[in-house]
C-alpha cells in the first residue's frame, strides 16, 4: 500500500501534486482547492502503474487520505511547509502569546499576500493556527501590527 513517508512528492505546472511511493504499484495525483474557506482535496486520481496492480474498493479504502491531503496542501503552494511550521500552538499553561507569536503571524500573513495564496493573509493565519478569521485573526493582526510598530 502507499506509504507517504517514503513517497516522492512533486508539483506540476498545473498545480497537481503527484505522490509516488516506489514500492507501491499505484500512483496518486491530487488537486487542492478552496472549499468553504478551507484548502482541501478537490480532485483525486489513482493510476495503476504496474500490470499486477488492481484498483478496487478495498484498495481505495486503505489509501491514507488524511496524510495525502496534508502532503498535497503543503506541496500545492510555495514554501507552505515552512510557514505551516511557524504556526505553533500556545505552550500549555501560558496565559498570553509571546513576542515571537506576533512576528510569526505577520510573517505568515505577508507570505500569503505576496504569493497570492488562495484566501489571502487572513485566511492563511486562520487555517494554519486553526482559528476564526473574524474576530481572532483580525484582532491578532491589529495586535501584531501595533507591537511591530506598524510594519506589514
Amino acid at each position: 500500500m502507499l506509504n507517504v513517508d517514503r513517497a516522492q512528492v512533486t508539483r506540476d505546472q498545473d498545480g497537481q501534486v503527484v505522490i509516488s511511493d516506489p514500492d507501491c504499484p499505484l500512483l496518486v495525483a491530487v488537486k487542492v482547492g478552496e472549499v468553504t474557506g478551507r484548502r482541501q482535496i478537490t480532485e483525486l486520481t489513482v493510476q495503476a502503474r504496474h500490470p499486477s496492480a488492481r484498483i478496487s474498493p478495498g484498495v481505495l479504502h486503505r489509501l491514507p487520505l488524511a496524510q495525502i491531503e496534508h502532503l498535497a496542501v503543503v506541496a500545492s503552494h510555495p514554501n507552505e511547509a515552512y510557514y505551516r511550521a511557524l504556526a505553533r500552538p500556545k505552550p500549555t499553561g501560558q496565559r498570553g502569546w509571546d513576542d515571537g507569536h506576533w512576528d510569526r503571524v505577520l510573517a505568515v500573513h505577508q507570505w500569503a499576500e505576496e504569493t497570492r495564496r488562495p484566501g489571502g493573509g487572513a485566511a492563511a493565519v486562520a487555517e494554519l493556527w486553526g482559528v476564526a478569521v473574524d474576530p481572532t485573526v483580525y484582532r491578532w493582526m491589529a495586535t501584531a501590527r501595533k507591537r511591530s510598530g506598524g510594519r506589514s
